[in-house]
């Protein structure tokens, strides 16, 4: 169990790009490893892990239940999840501690209209490409945006989408 508990707290401390980056870790200490599971059960584990909602890292009951049944379950849930909390709640109260500084929240005022200047340049750079390809496209992104804003349904965008491109096309203004 101590093993079980060691082996899920390296996951949760080092699995940094969500549950799918530490999924080949995961695989080594636990296939290759320590042979817990085969090949096929950690498939199925994966699988499993997908088809639940959450966290795909929930991984960690289905080996825990397979090494030493509900309390191992228990035990590898709560060791790989153990880190990430214990340094969510750290950076919480360190946060809460800066925002009672003016400077601090006068940075965070100007960091804000940092990134929104920051999205601005972003959709300018994926509109450009856009516009050089088609400039109609552009006025048809904003139609749908306009639309989708309106509530029009998914479908009927579509459908008015395929429309539109085989008017275009037919017209060989494209």
């Amino acid at each position: 169990m101590l093993e079980l508990i060691l082996r899920f707290l390296l996951v949760g401390a080092i699995a940094f790009g969500g549950g799918g980056a530490a999924l080949p870790l995961v695989e080594r200490l636990t296939v290759a490893e320590t042979r817990w599971l085969t090949p096929q059960e950690f498939a199925i584990g994966v699988g499993f892990a997908y088809a639940t909602p959450g966290p795909v890292l929930i991984l960690a009951a289905f080996v825990g239940f397979r090494v030493a049944g509900v309390w191992g379950a228990l035990a590898a849930t709560v060791s790989v999840f153990a880190v990430p909390v214990v340094l969510a709640a750290g950076a919480a109260r360190l946060v809460a501690r800066l925002n009672s500084s003016g400077r601090f929240r006068a940075f965070g005022r100007f960091a804000a209209a940092a990134a929104i200047g920051l999205l601005g340049l972003t959709l300018f750079a994926l509109a450009r490409p856009v516009v050089d390809i088609h400039p109609a496209l552009l006025l048809a992104a904003a139609g749908v945006s306009w639309a989708e804003r309106r509530g029009l349904s998914p479908l009927l965008l579509i459908a008015a989408a395929i429309s539109a491109g085989a008017i275009v096309g037919a017209a060989g203004w494209w």
